[in-house]
C-alpha cells in the first residue's frame, strides 16, 4: 500500500537523484525547473507549502518503508475549490510500470477531494506522454484544452 508523506528538505536529494537529464526534467516538471535540478529551486517551491492553508503541498510516496515516488497538489485555490494534480513520478525504475503510480494519484485524489474539500482537479500533460495520459483518464481526467507546441 503506498501512503503519501510530506516531502521535507531531507528528501530533496533523492528527488535530484531520480531526474537524469533535462529531456527528463521537462517531462516532469514542465518549464518550471531548469536542468541540473538542485536543492535551490526544491527549496523556492517547497516555501510554498508552509504557510496556514498552502497553495501547494509536495509529497513523497512511501512503500514498504521506502520512498519510491513524488507528487504534488499545486496553484490550491480555497475560495474556488481547485488544485492543479502535478509532478506525478515514480523513482526507481524497478517500481514502475507496477500500479504504484495508480495507487499514488489515488492517494492525492483523496486528500484533495476529502481533505480539502475541493471540487476541482486540473493536470497539465505533454501529448507524446500517453501512457500518462492513459492513466489520468482511468481517474476520470479528460482532454478540454490542447495547447499547441509553440516555437520560441
Amino acid at each position: 500500500m503506498i501512503t503519501l508523506e510530506k516531502f521535507e528538505a531531507g528528501d530533496m536529494q533523492r528527488l535530484i537523484d531520480w531526474v537524469p537529464d533535462v529531456d527528463f526534467l521537462l517531462q516532469w516538471s514542465g518549464p518550471k525547473y531548469v536542468f541540473p535540478l538542485d536543492e535551490k529551486q526544491l527549496s523556492a517551491t517547497l516555501e510554498l507549502t508552509r504557510p496556514d492553508n498552502p497553495p501547494h503541498f509536495m509529497f513523497k510516496a512511501i512503500l514498504a518503508g521506502a520512498t519510491i515516488g513524488h507528487i504534488e497538489v499545486m496553484g490550491v485555490n480555497y475560495v474556488e475549490k481547485s488544485a492543479v494534480l502535478a509532478r506525478v513520478l515514480i523513482g526507481p525504475k524497478q517500481h514502475r510500470g507496477q500500479g504504484w503510480g495508480k495507487m499514488m494519484i489515488r492517494q492525492a485524489l483523496h486528500f484533495v477531494f476529502d481533505d480539502l474539500e475541493l471540487e476541482e482537479l486540473d493536470l497539465g500533460v505533454f501529448a507524446f506522454n500517453k501512457s500518462a495520459i492513459q492513466c489520468y483518464k482511468q481517474f476520470g481526467f479528460k482532454i478540454y484544452k490542447t495547447i499547441p507546441n509553440r516555437e520560441d
